[in-house]
């Protein structure tokens, strides 16, 4: 008899505590799963990055530029995208980031993220974003608009082997050496291989480290080609590779293909579907004794032109024809502004560092061809253009808190081709170039 009240006892005694602790654990789920939601929350905030670059600068021009139906009051410089006013200031670049890695936590979770890059500034128009906006080209330059989206997508870690990243939006493409981030450039200006080089793409983009911090790829398919308003819905394909045997050397290469040709008649965009586009570049870094560098760029270009069909369907007058970077010329029996370019880049960079701060210094020895005359802004179509552009830039980061973030720069440039397209009817053009980047 006392078992059984021992027993009962018990019982009773293990129910109660078993109750107790599903009442705990009951009415504490939903702050649990608050608090966790919460964290995550929290958590996603906190891995938002917000970073920005400011450039600003004087460029005084020796070749004393004459005014032009573009630039009425004479203030440009010949053959440039990213810094075409001369003598007088001048914003280059504000730009303001708002991204999230996907991979935040770690390659084996998946992981959502975002890059938006808003710009302002002359270097917004280096990227081509307005690719597609016929106001680009049916207005005077300096009557654009210097702002836009240079980045604008949404990515996605997928934890497929390394982790493979997907972006859906509008890239700017890892093209060429020079970065489109003046704080990230050893120069004040990007060379003149680089300014025919295509610019923002819109459409998927998949990258995957094969072997994670030597070999990374990456694949893009577009449907909009350079621009925020289309022009077509015909994809376009980029490929890049990066390559890293030895932390000293690096190796790049990659190509665009596949975006049509088009022209301008009547205030309408009138494609090519059939000749494409095709782009290809390649470089080599080596790095020695921590503070020199030297790299050696090579790209390439092929315009497949335009149709005369295009022409003779759409009874289009070539002399009233506005074509997006060159005058409509035949250039073959069939077809209108076909060209190649070619162009051979060579960096040596060195740095020191002393109390007083980082100095840098900067050689850039560009050669370029451009033989009929359709890819550099200052060539005349038709006709066989040389380029040599030779650049020295001097750089100083003070060792003071509120420089942590600065440089100032000097650059010396000189650009000779074998026509007189610069200035005063003048075949060389010298100009020195004075600019303060800042990064937030």
């Amino acid at each position: 008899m006392k078992k059984e009240r021992l027993n009962s006892l018990k019982f009773l005694i293990v129910l109660f505590a078993v109750m107790q602790i599903m009442s705990v654990v009951l009415f504490n789920i939903p702050r649990i799963t608050y608090a966790s939601s919460y964290s995550k929350k929290n958590n996603f905030l906190s891995q938002i990055k917000l970073s920005g670059v400011f450039a600003t600068s004087y460029t005084y021009n020796f070749a004393d530029p004459i005014a032009a139906p573009e630039y009425p009051h004479g203030n440009y410089n010949g053959n440039y995208n990213d810094d075409f006013k001369a003598n007088g200031f001048t914003i280059n670049e504000l730009d303001i980031t708002l991204s999230k890695n996907p991979f935040s936590d770690g390659r084996n979770n998946f992981g959502v993220g975002f890059t938006a890059t808003l710009d302002t500034g002359e270097s917004i128009q280096h990227p081509e974003s307005y690719m597609g906006n016929l106001s680009y080209y049916m207005e005077p330059a300096y009557k654009r608009p210097l702002y836009g989206f240079r980045n604008l997508y949404v990515s996605f870690g997928i934890p497929v082997g390394n982790g493979l990243k997907v972006d859906i939006g509008m890239h700017n493409s890892p093209i060429g050496f020079e970065s489109h981030n003046l704080s990230k450039n050893w120069e004040n200006t990007y060379s003149i291989i680089d300014s025919v080089e295509p610019g923002s793409l819109t459409g998927i983009a998949l990258s995957y480290p094969i072997i994670p911090k030597k070999l990374k790829t990456f694949f893009q398919v577009s449907y909009v080609y350079q621009s925020m308003l289309p022009i077509n819905s015909y994809p376009t394909y980029e490929f890049y590779i990066s390559y890293k045997p030895l932390k000293i050397i690096n190796f790049h290469e990659g190509m665009v293909y596949g975006a049509e040709n088009f022209l301008i008649y009547n205030n309408n965009i009138i494609p090519d579907n059939l000749n494409k586009y095709f782009y290809n570049y390649m470089d080599a870094e080596y790095k020695t004794l921590h503070c020199l560098d030297f790299v050696l760029d090579y790209e390439m270009g092929i315009n497949g032109g335009i149709n005369k069909s295009i022409v003779q369907n759409n009874n289009i007058n070539i002399n009233n024809a506005v074509s997006p970077n060159t005058a409509l010329i035949p250039t073959s029996n069939s077809t209108y502004g076909r060209s190649h370019f070619s162009g051979l880049a060579f960096y040596i960079h060195h740095y020191d560092l002393s109390k007083i701060g980082r100095f840098s210094q900067t050689v850039r020895e560009v050669r370029v061809w451009d033989p009929n005359g359709m890819w550099e802004s200052v060539s005349i179509p038709g006709e066989a253009f040389n380029y040599f552009d030779s650049t020295l830039t001097l750089g100083f980061r003070p060792a003071m808190n509120i420089f942590k973030h600065a440089q100032f720069r000097v650059e010396l440039e000189n650009q000779i081709t074998n026509h007189r397209v610069f200035g005063d009817g003048k075949s060389v053009q010298n100009t020195i170039n004075f600019m303060l980047i800042r990064t937030f």
